[in-house]
């Protein structure tokens, strides 16, 4: 059945880029009542210290966001295991994250962002995906418009959680630029909510949001 996660995910990567909107948001209505995409979300006791990095300080290497628990503390995913990957790897090790990564992969950007160095990616988790409406699916029809989408969602520098506290605006890959913020002890990109960010990988530091981010026309 398309309601099936692992069918979706695989239907997915097999489709021409002419039709990867749509695979797109089967996919993200199939992993939606699993996936995270509010900040309401409660932290799962003992997979980290979400809520608590989202309201102290950041250091260097600390996590910030309203959902951190949707990263594993130990093994596959977890943050150490993605310290040693590189970032589309680190991302594609969490299955929260698979619709954002099959739409790089499908677009032809992967080997380019794995092989980048220093850099930040924004990743939408699943559940951002289903919240798009009609006109925005309908970008992802089109090979030009999901590129610059995805490039939409990079920073050739890294950016550090004091940073967005100050409301950093740094131009993306794709030309235009990302507002970064922080909202009490909410950090934003351009109004979504950064559910676990911070994470550090072998070449880029990843801010998992809950919204799918598009470059203004």
């Amino acid at each position: 059945m398309r309601s099936n996660k692992s069918y979706a995910a695989k239907k997915f990567r097999g489709v021409a880029l002419g039709t990867v909107a749509a695979s797109l948001s089967l996919t993200a209505m199939a992993c939606s009542t699993s996936t995270t995409s509010t900040v309401s979300s409660p932290t799962t006791p003992g997979t980290g210290s979400a809520s608590q990095s989202s309201t102290v300080p950041a250091t260097t290497s600390a996590r910030v966001g309203a959902d951190c628990g949707m990263i594993p503390a130990n093994g596959k995913g977890s943050a150490h295991s993605m310290q040693k990957q590189e970032a589309l790897s680190a991302a594609a090790s969490n299955p929260q994250l698979s619709v954002f990564i099959s739409a790089v992969r499908a677009a032809g950007l992967a080997r380019t962002l794995n092989t980048k160095h220093a850099y930040t990616l924004v990743v939408p988790a699943n559940s951002a995906f289903s919240a798009l409406p009609a006109t925005d699916i309908k970008k992802l029809h089109n090979t030009g418009d999901l590129s610059m989408i995805l490039k939409y969602h990079v920073v050739g520098t890294k950016v550090t959680p004091a940073q967005i506290a100050h409301g950093i605006k740094p131009a993306s890959v794709e030309g235009k630029a990302l507002t970064f913020a922080k909202m009490g002890s909410v950090y934003e990109v351009n109004g979504a909510t950064v559910l676990c960010g911070n994470i550090q990988t072998a070449n880029a530091t990843i801010y998992i949001i809950n919204k799918v981010l598009m470059p203004p026309s």
